[in-house]
């Protein structure tokens, strides 16, 4: 008996932006088969995960699927093919039409209201009628019952993950489309992940991923792998441009000062700190799993936490709520996240998003800024190796290269204290020891907190450690 076919792809060329990344892309994905598609930073792994769930058309492509076209015949035509599948990003988001007045800083200050969703609230928006017992059993699956109750805000990067899974699954697909699904995840985290899709697959659901090749060895459910190849045009350099190599910080305050910091939700205590002073030019590495405060610890210093002013945060000698606003803090810092992401215009090219890191916005034409801004902008980039990518729009990009352009924009003003949250999480093996070294070079004379799940992240040199 011949094997049923799930899909079918063909694809002459595979392009974004105007800019070709793959040529000839050709595969038969067959029933009982788990696909993995693997290759570097800006090879098209996320575009043609899009293509093949239907969210982007690409000229001349054939992509059918066989199995769920007999499943819509056999309805009567009812169930639509796109119905049955579903895509799941590789960002971390909030869900759409919860807080339609999305800014950085109001995550922070929405988990302080009573009137935000739950995450049960989130799951039965997504089904059509009262159906409690698909909520039920998907929140099972994905191991959301005991947080049903929490505000969806609340949860952590690796709760917020298994959230996007469950309300693709409210769909009830056949086919689930994972884009990088292990970013960000601590290992716990993913290890429970891994066994959540393990079951879904037990059930008779089909999956494709995208992952890193360095990922393989630990995902274990993989079947096929369809690898993609990329020529980088990065050139080396390691000569640090000399308007970063002085100490930008000019005073022997410390930066920040906690002590006694309790951030509480309701009963319900995220990070306590007894007693914590970051000294000038001093590195700090904070690990700590999936829901451990991480991101709350940051949103005290960088995104105007309303519970900053009701605890003894200090920062750069002056204590919140004091007279500073977030914007006087904000100019002597640099911050990344894989959470700015979802803020940038996709329309704005990488140089003008580098651009801003000179302003308080979140794109600044590149020709509005002085001409020394300006040559800055260009040889910091050259000097990261991402000279070739500013004349590209930002959404055109993948989103490793997204995240190295907003890496490059907490750093154009030499920052007296440089934050990086999950900076090299997502990208190939590659480019991660690029920018590990290039980040040991920039980080050298300056104050710096670095987020990370895993040691082999860490840049060389010498680190303070805190674990939350």
């Amino acid at each position: 008996m011949k094997d049923k076919i799930v899909a079918d792809v063909e694809l002459p060329s595979l392009s974004i932006g105007g800019h070709q990344l793959q040529q000839d892309i050709s595969f038969k994905w067959l029933q009982g088969e788990q696909w993995c598609v693997t290759g570097p930073s800006g090879s098209g792994k996320t575009t043609l995960l899009k293509a093949i769930s239907g969210m982007i058309f690409v000229p001349k492509s054939q992509i059918t699927f066989p199995i769920l076209e007999d499943i819509k015949k056999n309805s009567g035509g009812d169930v639509l093919v796109s119905d049955m599948i579903a895509f799941v990003p590789q960002e971390v988001r909030v869900p759409s039409g919860f807080l339609p007045d999305m800014y950085y800083q109001r995550r922070y200050q929405a988990a302080e209201q009573d009137d935000i969703p739950s995450v049960r609230e989130v799951l039965s928006k997504q089904q059509n009628g009262d159906d409690e017992l698909v909520v039920g059993e998907v929140s099972d699956i994905m191991s959301l019952r005991k947080l049903w109750n929490q505000p969806f805000v609340q949860l952590s990067n690796g709760q917020t993950r298994r959230l996007m899974i469950a309300i693709a699954l409210m769909k009830k697909p056949e086919v689930l489309i994972l884009d990088n699904p292990y970013t960000g995840l601590d290992h716990a985290a993913r290890a429970s992940l891994n066994n959540h899709i393990k079951r879904l697959i037990d059930n008779g659901l089909h999956t494709i991923i995208a992952a890193h090749e360095y990922e393989l060895d630990s995902i274990g459910f993989v079947t096929n792998i369809l690898k993609l190849n990329y020529a980088s045009t990065y050139h080396n350099n390691d000569d640090l441009p000399e308007f970063y190599k002085s100490n930008s910080c000019s005073s022997e305050v410390s930066p920040i000062m906690m002590k006694d910091v309790k951030v509480r939700y309701g009963d319900k205590v995220i990070i306590n700190i007894e007693n914590w002073k970051v000294k000038p030019n001093q590195r700090w590495f904070i690990q700590g799993a999936n829901g451990s405060g991480k991101s709350t610890l940051l949103s005290l210093i960088v995104a105007d936490h309303p519970q900053a002013y009701s605890n003894e945060v200090v920062l750069f000698g002056k204590k919140r709520g004091t007279g500073e606003s977030i914007w006087d803090i904000k100019r002597r810092l640099g911050y990344f996240s894989s959470e700015l992401l979802r803020y940038f215009s996709s329309q704005s090219t990488s140089a003008d998003i580098i651009a801003s890191g000179w302003s308080d916005n979140a794109s600044l034409d590149v020709s509005k800024i002085s001409e020394q801004q300006k040559a800055l902008v260009f040889e910091l980039s050259a000097w990261l190796g991402l000279d070739s990518l500013l004349g590209i729009k930002f959404g055109s990009l993948s989103f490793s290269q997204q995240k190295m352009i907003l890496i490059a924009r907490a750093m154009i003003r030499n920052p007296e204290l440089l934050i990086l949250d999950e900076p090299l999480q997502g990208m190939d093996e590659d480019w991660r020891e690029v920018f590990k070294n290039k980040l040991d070079l920039f980080s050298r004379n300056r104050t710096v907190l670095y987020v990370t799940h895993d040691i082999e992240e860490i840049p060389p040199g010498d680190w303070l450690y805190l674990n939350l």
